[in-house]
């Protein structure tokens, strides 16, 4: 298990020779395609997200794996998310050294998939932005939680690590980036396909998620908020 995480992501070496945060039966279906699937559209706009792959767990590992509820570790393909070596939880300090053009560009894609989990303030919080002291940049991790039911526009607003950029947001750039996200979303169809069936149904063809292709278009292309509500009133 990693040390960190809310789904509690296990740590894994791949065959390459890298190292993995790996996401399989430790969060449910609906959230492990919507962390690929926004983690890839992402990728699409150009944001700095952790390298991400599909992997597979060989069924001797699972097997052997010395590891608390193991049905949550098991043989097959699952979501991986490359460890950027040295790489560090975002803190205030570092916020200032991102340029103004990346923390427009994830405050506005945060707001459009209705991500609350990128939260930091003066006494913590849980950014799911790590800092890489190589490249002196960020890079954005953990999505599964977008598309959020529960998402609270005023505690978005008040919370997000970048919020302190908002009133700079201007309309021009904001048009801008809507075109880039928007043309994003016609590459849904083939991320989609890119994701294992054994995501969306079991072995007897029964359906373990709730989310269609279809239904996950409509939300980022109509989004439950208006997409301009971001703009600084």
């Amino acid at each position: 298990r990693a040390d960190k995480g809310l789904s509690r992501p296990f740590f894994c070496e791949g065959d390459d020779g890298n190292f993995y945060f790996v996401k399989g039966g430790n969060v449910s279906p609906d959230q492990l395609i919507i962390e690929y699937a926004i983690s890839r559209l992402a990728e699409e706009c150009g944001l700095p997200v952790a390298p991400l792959t599909l992997l597979e767990v060989p069924a001797a590992l699972s097997d052997y794996a010395l590891i608390d509820h193991r049905e949550e570790f098991l043989p097959g393909v699952v979501f991986g998310s490359r460890r950027t070596p040295f790489a560090e939880e975002l803190r205030t300090s570092h916020v200032s050294q991102i340029d103004e053009e990346s923390r427009m560009r994830c405050l506005c894609f945060d707001w459009w998939v209705r991500n609350p989990d990128r939260c930091l303030g003066i006494v913590g919080g849980d950014p799911n932005v790590l800092w890489d002291p190589v490249e002196q940049g960020m890079v954005l991790i953990d999505h599964d939680h977008c598309l959020a039911d529960d998402f609270e526009e005023e505690a978005f607003k008040r919370g997000h690590v970048f919020r302190e950029i908002r009133p700079f947001l201007e309309k021009a750039f904001f048009e801008r980036w809507r075109t880039t996200f928007e043309s994003s979303i016609y590459n849904l169809e083939s991320i989609w396909n890119e994701m294992p069936k054994t995501w969306f149904e079991d072995e007897n063809g029964i359906s373990k998620s709730t989310l269609t292709r279809q239904s996950v278009e409509a939300a980022l292309i109509k989004p439950e908020l208006p997409a301009e509500d971001i703009l600084p009133s």
